[in-house]
């Protein structure tokens, strides 16, 4: 069977590719580590400039500047296409000279190791390199591609989700590099995401002398966190996770204050008002008289639904994919990206485009290189599609 053009001009550019890659996953970039981010932004800003994007950095304070990469086509009424990925990593200083930018085999497969090496560096430049090539070709039929590079995304994107929305909202269709789950997946759907918080106020007394006149807050807030977790399980597509417990300073005094933080995943807007509803419930019965009890906190990140409006990008990710002479799948997942963030302001969103692998936030988190040139022939071919349809 003869091999894909694309795939095999991917197989081309793949020694420069991973050069690109030894580089930026050998700098520290977690996410507090702002000169580190910064430093993977101006790399990724001069390849950019390299295949014809002009650009320009969102700058921040607490964070890495964000890199925002525009390619203007030439077709007027074409689609403008975004593509979203992060540069951020899960791990501290350090870990880069620990642990750097390293090819193996891991059963039978070669694989790239190194700290952000699949969540996402390697997304990162399949988005660059599968538009370059398409680019390339004469075949990105679109009004303007961005790309936007922020520096926030595992801790939730607090100060980048802004301007990926606004982005988001002036385009036509998104793609997000989060890593596939596997050679022929792609994901289209997420969970949302909600924080709550349990508050218990009792009344204070001295353990040993007058206990009677005591209200255990902690006592009170035990009762609640069972009831809460409980709750897991019992709405379809969400779960409740108490996750943590603080209560208390010294043991000789009834303690007056505890609370507790939950974790609340959700697949749909049905999910987050029934959660919700079960919450209250619970929260509005105390078992110890003389407490008081509060519930707080809401969704920070709604979820990525599977419908209609998506679905399109999903039948054109497949349709690319058997050109690969791939079966796509679209799957589901349980943690949030930014995909959440796009989708929330209704543009068609697909998420998942990035490189196959595993062990993703662990220090032995690895990409398979064989597939590479496959995930960035893919990503060409859903771009091109969403450029002619």
């Amino acid at each position: 069977m003869k091999k894909h053009r694309i795939v095999a001009r991917a197989e081309q550019i793949m020694e420069s590719y991973l050069d690109d890659l030894k580089a930026i996953v050998n700098i520290d970039s977690g996410t507090y580590t702002k000169a580190g981010v910064d430093r993977v932004g101006a790399y990724l800003q001069g390849r950019f400039h390299d295949f014809g994007f002009s650009t320009y950095f969102d700058p921040q304070q607490d964070y890495g500047n964000h890199l925002v990469a525009t390619w203007k086509g030439a077709v007027a009424n074409g689609p403008r296409i975004l593509l979203v990925g992060h540069m951020d990593t899960v791990f501290s200083d350090g870990e880069a000279e620990r642990r750097p930018f390293s090819i193996g085999k891991r059963n039978g497969m070669r694989i790239a190791k190194g700290p952000g090496v699949l969540d996402m560096k390697s997304g990162l430049l399949i988005g660059m390199y599968g538009l370059h090539l398409l680019i390339e070709a004469n075949e990105a039929n679109a009004q303007s591609i961005t790309f936007i590079c922020n520096s926030d995304e595992e801790v939730g994107s607090p100060v980048s989700k802004p301007l990926i929305q606004e982005l988001a909202a002036q385009s036509d269709a998104v793609i997000v590099l989060e890593p596939g789950r596997a050679i022929g997946s792609v994901v289209s759907s997420r969970r949302g995401i909600g924080n709550y918080r349990v508050e218990v106020r009792g009344v204070s007394a001295h353990a040993g002398v007058e206990p009677q006149h005591g209200r255990n807050a902690i006592l009170e807030l035990s009762y609640q966190v069972q009831a809460l977790q409980a709750l897991n399980g019992t709405v379809p597509g969400t779960t409740l996770n108490v996750g943590v417990i603080r209560g208390g300073e010294r043991t000789n005094v009834v303690p007056d204050f505890a609370y507790c933080d939950l974790d609340v995943r959700v697949s749909d807007t049905e999910g987050i008002r029934a959660i919700e509803e079960a919450m209250r419930k619970v929260t509005s019965k105390r078992v110890l008289d003389g407490t008081q009890i509060t519930l707080s906190g809401g969704i920070r990140s709604m979820p990525f639904e599977r419908s209609e409006r998506n679905s399109r990008l999903v039948q054109f990710a497949k349709e690319a994919g058997k050109e690969l002479g791939l079966k796509i799948e679209d799957l589901g997942s349980g943690g949030a990206s930014d995909a959440n963030n796009t989708s929330a302001v209704g543009t068609p969103t697909i998420d998942g485009l990035g490189a196959g692998g595993g062990l993703a936030h662990n220090p032995d988190e690895y990409v398979e290189l064989d597939y590479l040139p496959l995930r960035i022939a893919l990503l060409s071919g859903l771009v091109q599609r969403i450029g002619t349809h």
